[in-house]
Formats: C-alpha cells, sequence, structure tokens
C-alpha cells in the first residue's frame, strides 16, 4: 500500500531490520490485535509503568516515540518527553507508537525536531529493530540485551 514517500521508506526500512510496521489510523484497534496475536499476560505501559525490579516480569512493553527516521527505520525517545525508557528496553517485546508527522527522512533532522529551546534532552534512545549483538566469531543473536521483537504503529494523523 503507498502510504507517502516518506511513510513508505520508514516502513521500509523497520521490516530490513527484522521489525514489523503497521501504518493505521486506528492505533487502539491494531494494538489490540498485535496483543491478541501474542497472547501476552503482563503488558507495561510507558504511561503507567511499573518499577524497575517488576519490568523484568513483563511480556510486552509499550512506548510512543517522539520521532522516527525513515532512512534507518530508527526510533527516537527523548527522555523528556518518555521518561519510563526501561519499557522500551527490558520486555522481550516492544510496541512503539509513532504519528506520522514525526517521521522526517534524516537523523539531523530528527535532532533538529527534538531540540527544545536549543538544548537536547540529556538523554535520547535510538531503536533500529530488535536488539542484536554478534560475538567474536560474527554470529548474530537477537534479543540478548533487549527486546526479540519489535512492533512499530504508525499513527497517520487524521
Amino acid at each position: 500500500m503507498i502510504y507517502g514517500p516518506m511513510i513508505n521508506q520508514f516502513k521500509e526500512s523497520v521490516e530490513s531490520v527484522a521489525g514489523h510496521c503497521i501504518v493505521t489510523t486506528d492505533v487502539t484497534d491494531t494494538l489490540k490485535r498485535i496483543l491478541a496475536e501474542l497472547k501476552t499476560e503482563r503488558v507495561a505501559s510507558s504511561d503507567n509503568p511499573p518499577n524497575a525490579q517488576e519490568i523484568f516480569g513483563f511480556d510486552v512493553g509499550i512506548s510512543n516515540a517522539q520521532a522516527g527516521i525513515a532512512e534507518t527505520g530508527t526510533l527516537v525517545l527523548d527522555s523528556a518527553r518518555e521518561r519510563h525508557r526501561l519499557v522500551s528496553l527490558v520486555p522481550p517485546v516492544h510496541i512503539a507508537i509513532i504519528k506520522a508527522s514525526a517521521i522526517v527522512e534524516t537523523l539531523g533532522e530528527a535532532l533538529a525536531l527534538l531540540r527544545n529551546d536549543k538544548a537536547i534532552s540529556p538523554a535520547i534512545t535510538f531503536i533500529t529493530g530488535p536488539s542484536r549483538t554478534a560475538d567474536i566469531e560474527l554470529t548474530l543473536a537477537i534479543g540478548v540485551h533487549g527486546p526479540q521483537q519489535l512492533y512499530v504503529i504508525v499513527d497517520r494523523d487524521k
């Protein structure tokens, strides 16, 4: 489906790094569908996060992203607006919600979007696909240091 060049590029980039990307005008329905497919029991939200010790017992973490970079499929979480970043880093599945209008082409544009009174937040998290790492023999492992699955819901601003 064609959504516009920036959204299409972002979706393709997210999927090229083993993420799932759904573009929708109904975020609630899409979120319910994903959670039903995953058959999750415990869901943490950055809007109402559990304490740091409890977060390790959750199946899914749901957060917002303040920007998306189309050329790499990267999500940008700004600590000034997304204070509970553990929700996006600890559970085995991370679901991120981003407004289509927050998707830009490059890293420079994303940082300009986050600039607040000429100061960038003290902590910005960049997420590109599920967590991956490689050992000395370059054997790739997914989800060792973070989520094994990433779902991105793009809200096509009605």
